[in-house]
């Protein structure tokens, strides 16, 4: 069979690059499409003349571009208006630069405050809207360029991913293949795509969900039909379960030059979008810890790991470049905060982070404001921990926040002061803390089908499902010839 995957950026195959190479070793052919310039195959995509990547169209070739593009932003910033999203200013103010950059050239006169204005509409009101802007897709044409672009590649399923940016183009691509018959899936890229991001525009075939929690964030915020949805797991996380430490307590401590002796506790990074002004933060996290009654806390070694897609300079003027031992995985190291025993370190993003993963195991406790990365802490059953950050409205402005907390049935404990964070990592240096709740959460989160089994092979799987049932069209399509001379 033929599998075609569409996606905004190559680089974004990472997060299931294993479901795809295992594809191409059952036999099929993939093709990955990108979006953008970037066609170079890597890792265990490279190694496979099965898998080719070529450039996909980024935009629609009709005059209908502009006026579908309003639409669809228009009513990805209707959903933030939904009681559900009141304290989530931060995505109704990202949802309305982008709809208002699509309609005027005036997005930069508009001042956040803008994006408030239509909060108070009831919300009768805003399901009428949203029900019109619904119509007004179900108007809007496939585009001939992207019906020619798939009748050439004749797939026998499209996988799409992310799929629900503000305003995505992708939504164009399922109308296309409906038109020609050809079965879609969206594939769930991370963790907050469904209640972050935008609306799924065009409903495909099958979505391919992590767990219960995305699979009712599908139902209930993008009303897609629940016999269409498959729960797979978290594909993305599949090489980070089979990793073992690369280095030893005593090299890893060398490498970030941190005391063997003393715990460490490290920090993990969040996106600009959450944290804006993180490094602020962490400087008065560190006086915090240092100013703990308990000598343990007081005097444990620090190490802050910036988010890649962060604040930028972290690092202070001078730093040091090391390498892993064996594996030669690279990272940079300095101490910006005048604290012999706080290091920042950090390393090139990429799934299997070998320098992210020895961190994350040398370490007593991990703390973090909103990070993907709280996840990979709670597969190597690392205790973590948040506290809130009223300058951080990617925190309590978003619904995903909530997902790991304790509290909500996840393994993240909350603090609400610095006081109660200290007194929790005291907790946690001495031993105490749930080990059974991590398991929990990373096997409903990550694994829902076992913590032993790989999620990449059941995407494979109901990737090949679908594909399997535009094989079963097509050979009821083909003509009887029996007995024809």
């Amino acid at each position: 069979m033929r599998i075609l995957f569409v996606v905004n950026r190559l680089a974004h195959v990472r997060h299931f690059d294993r479901a795809v190479r295992l594809l191409a070793d059952r036999g099929h052919d993939v093709c990955l499409a990108s979006q953008d310039d970037d066609v170079e195959l890597w890792g265990v995509l490279a190694r496979q003349p099965r898998i080719r990547a070529m450039v996909a169209p980024r935009n629609r070739g009709d005059d209908w571009g502009a006026a579908a593009t309003m639409v669809r932003r228009t009513r990805d910033y209707l959903r933030y208006l939904h009681p559900r999203y009141a304290s989530a200013n931060l995505l109704r103010e990202r949802a309305f630069e982008k709809m208002i950059g699509s309609v005027s050239d005036s997005a930069e006169t508009l001042g956040p405050e803008w994006s408030e204005l239509l909060l108070r509409v009831p919300k009768t009101d805003q399901k009428r809207l949203d029900v019109l802007l619904a119509k007004l897709e179900t108007a809007i044409p496939a585009d001939s360029d992207i019906d020619a672009f798939l009748t050439a590649q004749r797939p026998d399923a499209l996988v799409l991913s992310p799929m629900v940016g503000i305003g995505f183009t992708q939504a164009d691509f399922v109308k296309s293949a409906r038109a020609l018959g050809i079965p879609s899936a969206m594939l769930v890229f991370s963790w907050d795509n469904l209640s972050n991001k935008g609306l799924i525009h065009e409903m495909p075939d099958r979505v391919l969900v992590w767990n219960d929690i995305q699979l009712r964030e599908a139902i209930k915020l993008h009303k897609c039909p629940e016999h269409r949805i498959v729960i797979t797991g978290a594909p993305r996380f599949d090489e980070f379960f089979d990793m073992q430490p690369a280095s030893t307590r005593a090299e890893f401590c060398q490498l970030a030059g941190l005391d063997p002796v003393r715990p460490i506790i490290t920090y993990l990074g969040s996106s600009k979008f959450v944290a804006a002004a993180e490094q602020a933060f962490v400087t008065r996290w560190i006086a915090a810890i240092r100013s703990s009654a308990d000598p343990a806390l007081a005097g444990a070694g620090l190490l802050i790991r910036p988010h890649p897609a962060g604040e930028k300079n972290w690092h202070a003027d001078s730093s040091t470049d090391v390498r892993w031992p064996k594996v030669g995985e690279k990272a940079t190291v300095s101490r910006p905060f005048g604290d012999d025993r706080a290091v920042v370190m950090n390393s090139p993003m990429q799934n299997a982070d070998v320098v992210l993963y020895d961190t994350v195991h040398h370490s007593a406790a991990i703390v973090g404001l909103n990070t993907s990365a709280e996840i990979e802490a709670a597969i190597v059953g690392r205790p973590v921990f948040t506290i809130l950050d009223s300058n951080a409205k990617g925190q309590q402005g978003t619904l995903h926040f909530h997902y790991l907390l304790r509290a909500r049935g996840g393994h993240v404990e909350l603090a609400e002061n610095f006081d109660q964070h200290a007194a929790q990592l005291s907790d946690a240096l001495a031993g105490t803390y749930g080990r059974d709740a991590i398991a929990a959460f990373v096997q409903r989160f990550v694994r829902p089908h076992g913590l032993d089994m790989p999620v990449a092979p059941r995407v494979a799987d109901a990737i090949e499902a679908l594909a399997a049932t535009h094989e079963a069209d097509a050979v009821q399509l083909k003509p009887d010839t029996t007995g024809v001379v």
